[in-house]
């Protein structure tokens, strides 16, 4: 008698979808504490099976964030990021959300952009 092979598992691979890839958050006028009106950010798990366990969520340059996410992003499951625009200067202003997971595409980005402007005389 030939001896059978034991089917092993299949490993699902972990991966986020990231939506948008860029964000465009407008002008904003510099000073007073003004700050642009907050863009969405949607983050989704695709496996069927495997949650996702987030490092870190970042948001780099004159761009602040409020996280949605918990620590976990349980499978087939989505959360969102919200960022806004503070600009710290006149001009264009870029900068990035890193989002750092055990997910195979990890770290996933979204480039950021915003415009300070001066105040209206």
């Amino acid at each position: 008698m030939t001896p059978t092979a034991t089917p092993t598992a299949t490993t699902v691979p972990v991966a986020l979808k990231v939506s948008p890839h860029a964000a465009k958050l407008g002008k904003v006028v510099l000073g007073n504490d003004a700050v642009g009106k907050p863009k969405k950010i949607t983050i989704a798990n695709k496996s069927k099976t495997t949650p996702v366990t987030f490092s870190s969520i970042v948001a780099s340059g004159d761009f602040a964030m409020v996280n949605g996410c918990g620590a976990t992003l349980e499978p087939k499951s989505k959360c969102s990021v919200s960022i806004s625009f503070k600009p710290t200067t006149l001009g264009a202003r870029d900068g990035t959300l890193t989002i750092r997971s055990n997910a195979d595409n990890s770290p996933s980005s979204v480039s950021l952009s915003g415009i300070g402007t001066q105040p209206k005389k």
